[in-house]
């Protein structure tokens, strides 16, 4: 039924990131409300019997919660976990402790930048974070190590620095996503600002040429826009009657007060497995029934030409930006021209291919444009889109 999961453990952190989509489970009142160590066991177990292998443990931060260890080992020997940390809490003991779990692959944290980093991510230093990364790859240089790294308008200038120095770590992976709408960018605004798609994608094509230049050292990905893996990808025959998210079916999300939520993005809670086992709640659950109803062919997206690329979009963005899981994702609309424009012209040849057959060149042009996605969907609105 289900391939892999993703583990809440904590809401707890020690950071108060400007952006971050959980900052709001950070209470007392939240905290209090976690599962149990007792409670988490029979959840992963019944996670496992229902097919799990792959296992990410997140937050808040997952180092937080003084039950990381049993948790990781509740997983399993046999299963691959991935641990999602703020990087603050790679010590000597919790290094040693890893050492010992073979099950812990891959390791997931964030860096947004140089000197921003330490703004937008509010009690982390980017110096800190690197000496952190550089030293778990002397303890586990098996582990795979993926950065993530949220743009905005303030970092841009910083991004290709960052290549640079991730470059000479290395890593595993590293992935650009743009700002999200969340209650806490909202909430600082007065710092925070959606990027300018024109600055934003002219660093794009640059990054994504001096990592093709140097041989491609680890896998880039750029939310919505690129991934170095695009060539090692099957497309199989585009389906209009798929769900725009069916592959995230087979992946179960559980945050730490038992809810499940379709993904991190898509933080709707659908269930709860706190007092119930999975699949009951799962079988019992309206929302996600009417949810995994939806298909790319009920969406507004007509004829577009770039449909077989995005298969209609982000369900989360489409309910941040516009309030309605059953309508055009704006995200998608603004980025995809901007893709075929200033991207596909730099990329090698095998993956100019790949687009040039994901694209509909008689197709309509999507209905949403502007300068940042605030102003694009601002003049969608008022077209009365």
């Amino acid at each position: 039924m289900y391939t892999g999961a993703r583990l809440e453990i904590t809401g707890k952190c020690d950071l108060q990131c400007l952006y971050c989509h959980a900052g709001e489970k950070n209470t007392q009142i939240c905290l209090a409300s976690e599962m149990t160590l007792g409670r988490w066991s029979e959840v992963i177990a019944e996670a496992k019997s229902l097919g799990v292998r792959i296992f990410t443990l997140t937050g808040g931060e997952p180092f937080l919660n003084p039950d990381w260890m049993k948790i990781a080992e509740l997983c399993g020997a046999e299963s691959r976990v991935i641990i999602s940390t703020n990087g603050e809490h790679f010590s000597e003991k919790n290094l040693e402790i890893l050492s010992g779990l073979p099950q812990v692959v891959e390791f997931r944290t964030s860096l947004d930048g140089l000197a921003a980093n330490d703004i937008i991510r509010d009690g982390s230093s980017f110096q800190r974070t690197l000496a952190s990364i550089k030293r778990l790859k002397e303890y586990l240089p098996g582990a795979g190590i993926m950065i993530q790294t949220t743009t905005y308008q303030n970092n841009l200038g910083e991004i290709e620095q960052l290549y640079e120095i991730l470059k000479g770590i290395p890593i595993t992976r590293w992935r650009l996503a743009q700002l999200w709408k969340t209650v806490r960018t909202e909430k600082n605004r007065d710092i925070l600002d959606f990027s300018n798609y024109r600055l934003m994608f002219r660093m794009y094509a640059r990054i994504i040429r001096r990592h093709q230049a140097d041989g491609q050292p680890f896998r880039l990905g750029i939310d919505n826009v690129y991934d170095s893996f695009i060539t090692r990808e099957e497309y199989a025959d585009f389906n209009m009657l798929a769900h725009p998210c069916l592959y995230e079916f087979e992946f179960l999300c559980v945050n730490a007060n038992g809810d499940l939520v379709f993904c991190p993005a898509l933080n709707l809670p659908y269930a709860s497995v706190k007092n119930m086992g999975i699949a009951e709640a799962v079988a019992g659950s309206s929302w996600l029934r009417d949810f995994k109803a939806i298909t790319i062919d009920s969406l507004p997206c007509g004829n577009c030409r770039y449909l077989k690329i995005c298969g209609g979009g982000c369900r989360a963005d489409a309910y941040r930006w516009l309030g309605d899981l059953k309508t055009l994702d704006p995200n998608s609309c603004c980025i995809m021209r901007r893709v075929e424009e200033q991207i596909m012209p730099v990329l090698n040849g095998a993956e100019q291919a790949v687009y040039h057959r994901l694209i509909n060149s008689v197709g309509d042009w999507p209905p949403v444009d502007g300068e940042n996605i605030e102003e694009a969907v601002a003049r969608f609105s008022r077209k009365g889109g």
